[in-house]
């Protein structure tokens, strides 16, 4: 004898929706949709990294460091280097009428040869 198994009892089939309960359900999932995806860029806003603090311009052999948070210059030329602008001061449009000269170079002599004394015999 073959016994069958029972049936199972399982939900019931389910109505079929009603256009009202489709437009409801769509709703929710755009809106939760929404959602997330706003939370997602927020979180991909505030996870990114900061920008640089520091700017570098080089010309020949003039550099600049300009420090982008705390607004201050810095410029070196020829192993020299000097705070062009501090926080809170502004570049001025113009240069200031006398500029100070740089000092010449020093000239030492070059170093003459002595002439080898003859090899004793």
């Amino acid at each position: 004898m073959t016994e069958e198994p029972p049936p199972h009892a399982g939900p019931a089939e389910e109505a079929p929706f009603t256009l009202d309960e489709i437009v409801d359900r769509a709703g929710r999932r755009i809106a939760t949709a929404l959602v997330v995806a706003g939370a997602l860029i927020g979180l991909a806003i505030y996870w990114q990294p900061p920008p640089p603090r520091y700017q570098m311009i080089a010309s020949g052999s003039q550099v600049l460091r300009i420090d982008t948070r705390r607004g201050s210059i810095i410029a070196c030329e020829d192993g020299q280097c000097g705070i062009v602008v501090r926080r809170g001061q502004h570049l001025s449009s113009r240069p200031p009428a006398s500029l100070p000269k740089p000092a010449a170079p020093a000239l030492v002599p070059a170093p003459t040869a002595t002439p080898a004394a003859p090899a004793a015999r």
